[in-house]
């Protein structure tokens, strides 16, 4: 019977698994027929985990203590049966026939599904947010609010944008990280159209002409300003959120069976 293995770098461990490698991965291929471990490494993976994984082999040879188990570090040449296992590791790592998996490691693809899950969520609810302006007193086209609502409408707003600023810079180093050039592309995209809207909504009180009738604690604005300013930052938005929508649903469908 064979089994497969890989070493959980973070927690030192070697995990049993069928279905899931990784370019990054080491793995230990057991043959209990035959009492032999084969250790084999990704194409990715670096000599300092192998090393690791190495020291930690005793740990999963104690495991069969029923077994006299030798270890075999080859590159090629395997028994058949070993090889076609590796084989099946390596077609797990392909999507269709030919397209390598770009994600490396299981680490940054369970960061990334989080950060560009939060990243997208975050402006749709800074936007809903701000679209609670429409909610205000309005007579005669003219809405009016009282100073400490507009500037907490203000801040609030500014704070969900910087922290999306702030996962869209964590996506940009995933992207470097593993290579990934979609995922940098959109993310630098994200990244400097947030940088724009936090400038923007920094003008605080400046970003409408008030009406007459404005005071320093109740503010009269144009119903049709508001729509400008919500159709702005809207357009804005949805400049950045189309293509990481589009990303978060294509990673999604090539990389669910590694964030289970």
């Amino acid at each position: 019977m064979i089994k497969t293995f890989i070493f959980d770098e973070n927690k030192s461990h070697w995990l049993e698994e069928e279905h899931r490698f990784l370019s990054h991965d080491i793995c230990a291929i057991l043959d209990e027929d035959k009492e032999t471990i084969y250790l084999w490494s990704g194409s990715k993976s670096s000599k300092d985990k192998f090393r690791k994984g190495y020291k930690q082999i005793k740990e999963l040879i104690a495991n069969f203590s029923d077994l006299s188990i030798q270890i075999v570090m080859v590159k090629k040449n395997f028994p058949n049966e070993i090889q076609e296992k590796i084989d099946s590791l390596v077609e797990s790592m392909k999507i269709g026939k030919k397209k390598v998996l770009k994600f490396s490691r299981f680490t940054t693809i369970r960061i990334y599904s989080i950060s560009i899950l939060i990243a997208i969520l975050l402006p749709i609810l800074s936007f809903l947010y701000l679209s609670s302006s429409l909610a205000w007193q309005i007579s005669n086209g003219i809405y009016q609010v009282n100073s400490t609502t507009y500037n907490s409408w203000i801040e609030n707003s500014k704070f969900l944008i910087f922290i999306t600023l702030i996962l869209f810079s964590i996506n940009i180093v995933i992207g470097i990280i593993e290579n990934e050039n979609q995922v940098i592309i959109f993310s630098v995209n994200g990244l400097i159209i947030t940088i724009g809207l936090i400038l923007y909504l920094n003008q605080g009180i400046f970003l409408f002409l008030f009406q007459e009738g404005s005071t320093l604690t109740s503010y009269f604005i144009l119903q049709t300003d508001i729509f400008i300013f919500l159709l702005v930052i809207l357009i804005a938005m949805l400049i950045f959120e189309v293509p990481n929508l589009y990303k978060l649903i294509s990673f999604f469908k090539t990389y669910r069976k590694f964030i289970s």
